[in-house]
């Protein structure tokens, strides 16, 4: 099977908060404050985003071979700028980045 793995760093301003996990919108887990989790999932292609209330990651496009692994790590923004990203940048409130 693919593995993705997301590795999620630890943050004051989401510290008692998971943050799910969703594969074109279907909700594949919950990953914990400063959390390394891995999901198997089956080979395609799919839109990877973390969800938190009602603010979202930026969306990854990915295709994933039976036998890959992909990593990704997650993090919030700015907390100073907390009032801009839970309205007008709900949807950039948290990040995901590949790592290569």
């Amino acid at each position: 099977m693919a593995k993705i793995i997301i590795n999620r760093s630890s943050e004051y301003s989401n510290k008692l908060r998971s943050i799910g996990i969703y594969l074109d919108d279907k909700k594949i887990g919950d990953i914990a404050d400063g959390e390394s989790k891995e999901f198997e999932i089956d080979e395609g292609e799919y839109r990877l985003r973390a969800k938190i209330d009602w603010c979202r990651s930026n969306p990854i496009h990915l295709k994933i071979n039976s036998d890959e692994t992909l990593r990704f790590n997650l993090s919030g923004r700015n907390p100073f700028l907390a009032l801009f990203y839970i309205t007008f940048g709900k949807d950039q409130y948290l990040e995901l980045i590949p790592i290569n």
